[in-house]
Order: structure tokens, then C-alpha cells, then sequence
């Protein structure tokens, strides 16, 4: 395995990992939000009977305290962060790709290197300040009386978000040749396709049909081909 393999290899692990965060992160959210919808409901129908004391303590009022939108504060922020360096491992940004698809190849290049040297910049800073930031972070985010988290929490976000963008423009060659084969493609795909030279579903047939076909071309019968 070569160093660039190595490289690309490690991108990729360091991306699985990163998007099944963001897909437990999501369903904790969902989760947390339907929770706390439901138990509204709950604490306004038995407001109505008169039965409101039951949030009072126990379970329900555990739960109805630590539901609380401002909870999701605590996921909002990783959430977000570990989302840009997704979207920059597969170049999903829809108005960079628009502009992307009129430069010329030189002009492609270019724009490719000055939004790598960008990104660089931008992931060092989140590793650099983001540390800074994460060091300086000693208040307490206090959900209810019983969950109380450090804003450490949510400030290391910020420095593990730089890593992994830095783990990904270490495969940034490798990413910029993907992308080059993918537009390359689309190209292809739209000079075949206002050409007029539009893909059939009947050009592949069995081998019954290809068979008869041949048949019939030669004017014997389909037993006679076989």
C-alpha cells in the first residue's frame, strides 16, 4: 500500500466514523424532541382533569425537565461541525460546483488549489483557536437540576472538527483527481446526450431475443441459428 493509499485509506475511516456520529447524534435529537413534544401533550391533557401534580416528581417530571429544546444545544454544535467536513470530503457545495462546471481546465485548477490553500487555513485555525477556545471553556451548561454539562462539551467540536478537515486535504490530491474523473463523466454524459445519442433499454437483450434477431436477419428460422 502506497503512502497516497495510506492517506486515502485513513480519510476514508476517519469520514465512516464521522457521518455514523452525525447519524446518532440526529437520531438522539429526534428522539429527544418527539419526547418532549409528547410530554407536553401529556402535561396539558392532565392539566385539564386536574392530574398536573403528577409532573410534580418521579420519572415524568425527571423526564419533562431534561426534554427541554435548550438541551439540544449540546448536540447542535457537533453536529454542524462534524457536517462541514462531510460536505467537504465529497465537494457538496451546490454553488462551487455550478461555477466549477464553466471554467476551463486550467482555470478548474486553479480554483481547486485556492480551496484547498482556503481550507487549510480555515482547519487550522479550528485546530489552533479551537484548543484556545476549548482550554478557556469552564462554565457549566446547566439543563435542569440534575444534568449540568461543562461548555468543554461543546467547545471540542470545534478542534476535532479541524482535525478531521486536516486528515482530509492530507488526501487532498486524491480528492481533487475523484472530482476531476466525476466532472469528466458528467461532461461525457452530456456530449452523448445532445448528440442525440440517448441510452436504450431494449439495446440489451437476452439472448432469446439477440438470437431471433439474428434470425430474422439472416432469414432463418430461430431452431436453424441454434
Amino acid at each position: 500500500m502506497t503512502l497516497r493509499d495510506r492517506l486515502h485509506w485513513i480519510s476514508d475511516v476517519a469520514n465512516k466514523a464521522t457521518l455514523a456520529v452525525c447519524a446518532v447524534l440526529l437520531l438522539m435529537m429526534l428522539c429527544i424532541s418527539a419526547m418532549g413534544v409528547a410530554l407536553e401533550v401529556l402535561a396539558s391533557s392532565l392539566s385539564v382533569v386536574g392530574a398536573r401534580d403528577l409532573f410534580d416528581g418521579g420519572v415524568l417530571s425527571w423526564l419533562y425537565a431534561n426534554t427541554r429544546p435548550s438541551i439540544l444545544r449540546l448536540f447542535l454544535p457537533w453536529f454542524g461541525m462534524l457536517s462541514i467536513t462531510v460536505a467537504f470530503k465529497y465537494g457538496e457545495h451546490i454553488a462551487i460546483m455550478v461555477a466549477s462546471r464553466a471554467l476551463p481546465a486550467w482555470g478548474l485548477r486553479i480554483a481547486q488549489a485556492v480551496n484547498l490553500t482556503a481550507i487549510a487555513i480555515f482547519a487550522a485555525a479550528l485546530v489552533w483557536y479551537g484548543a484556545e477556545f476549548f482550554g478557556g471553556a469552564t462554565h457549566l451548561f446547566i439543563v435542569s437540576d440534575t444534568i449540568q454539562v461543562s461548555h468543554r462539551w461543546t467547545a471540542a467540536a470545534v478542534p476535532v472538527a479541524g482535525v478531521v478537515l486536516c486528515l482530509h486535504l492530507v488526501d487532498g490530491v486524491a480528492l481533487l483527481e475523484n472530482r476531476d474523473a466525476d466532472l469528466a463523466a458528467d461532461d461525457e454524459l452530456a456530449a452523448v446526450t445532445d448528440d442525440g445519442m440517448a441510452w436504450d433499454a431494449g439495446a440489451i437483450a437476452s439472448p432469446e431475443t439477440s438470437a431471433g434477431q439474428a434470425a430474422a436477419q439472416t432469414g432463418k428460422p430461430l431452431e436453424a441459428t441454434r
